[in-house]
């Protein structure tokens, strides 16, 4: 896997990124939400800190996270 990045949102240029989180997530709205911007990456954050940093993976590596997730390796 890839090693992420952090960046800030604030004037970043995944600022207009469409942001969604889990239905699984608490009623107090306590996940971590991810958006899909156009482009190669997957972008994470803090639901509780959404002006906060944003982690942003390429695509493959978020996919490989999932499957090892899906998987029981993690």
């Amino acid at each position: 896997m890839g090693k992420p990045t952090v960046v800030e949102r604030r004037g970043s240029k995944w600022a207009g990124a469409a942001w969604r989180k889990s239905s699984y997530s608490l009623p107090e709205g306590s996940c971590v939400e991810v958006a899909e911007p156009t482009g190669d990456h997957v972008l994470f954050r803090d639901s509780k800190d959404q002006g906060g940093p944003v982690m942003a993976v390429s695509k493959g590596t978020a996919a490989a996270f999932v499957a090892a997730v899906d998987s029981g390796d993690l």
